[in-house]
């Protein structure tokens, strides 16, 4: 490719602003509410949700005009990883399949050279008894002159050069058992069970609570309990669930 990119966004881009309407609607709201420091009476509270309610609507437009500002650029950026997914379908599977053969190899390598690494091992003690074996049957060829004796270290010798022999032929095929360059062996792992592993090892992993589940299950109990009772249910169940004020903004 002669550029330094695969994808071009073609037409014409976004400018965001915020109406003026909406700036000087947003000053007013907040000097408003700025006059409301204190709520010590009910009718202080009335006049302080009057407030709050102007605040929420000013929320709920903004919030609804982000919504409708942000789907077509949403839709774009759907339409943008779509094209890219389907493009590189091919070359996905393509590295995915070169990946596994050069992987596959290494574990085939990885594999014989175990075995490589005991049959050095092996040829190496199998030398050393030799060796052993040789010098202590030439030891007793010198001691003793006899023929057998002399015969015997020959033989003895003879057998030493072939294990030092099948010793280095070991060495050689080990360091052939090499892995290609650029591979290396890294640990990867799957879960054969999250309740030992959460309770061994409770820092690995992430467990958080389903707060709209919850609130569900504290409304159900409560259409039968009071709520001290609730939260006695709760607490067993390792939650403190309590009582907070809502407030309406219709």
């Amino acid at each position: 490719m002669k550029t330094e990119t695969a994808m071009i966004l073609t037409g014409e881009g976004y400018a965001l602003t915020i109406t003026p309407e909406a700036e000087q609607k947003k000053r007013d709201l907040l000097a408003a509410s700025a006059e409301i420091c204190t709520v010590t009476t009910n009718d202080e509270s009335a006049d302080a949700a009057y407030h709050m309610r102007g605040l929420a609507q000013m929320r709920i437009l903004v919030d609804k005009s982000r919504k409708e500002i942000k789907e077509p650029v949403i839709r774009i950026g759907k339409l943008i990883e779509e094209t890219a997914r389907n493009f590189m379908l091919e070359i996905d599977d393509e590295e995915s399949r070169i990946r596994k053969l050069i992987g596959d190899h290494a574990t085939e390598v990885a594999r014989l050279a175990r075995i490589k690494l005991e049959e050095e091992r092996l040829a190496f003690d199998a030398a050393r008894l030799a060796r052993d074996a040789a010098n202590a049957a030439q030891d007793a060829a010198e001691t003793t002159g006899r023929l057998s004796d002399i015969v015997a270290a020959k033989q003895a010798d003879q057998a030493r050069q072939d294990a030092l022999a099948a010793r280095l032929e070991a060495s050689s095929e080990l360091v052939a058992a090499k892995v290609a360059d650029g591979v290396r062996f890294v640990w990867d792992f799957e879960v054969t069970s999250m309740d030992t592993l959460s309770v061994s090892a409770p820092d690995l992993v992430k467990i958080e609570p389903r707060r709209r589940e919850i609130l569900n299950m504290l409304s159900a109990y409560e259409e039968n309990n009071d709520p001290e009772t609730v939260s006695t249910i709760a607490a067993k169940l390792g939650i403190r669930a309590y009582k907070i004020p809502s407030i309406s903004t219709r």
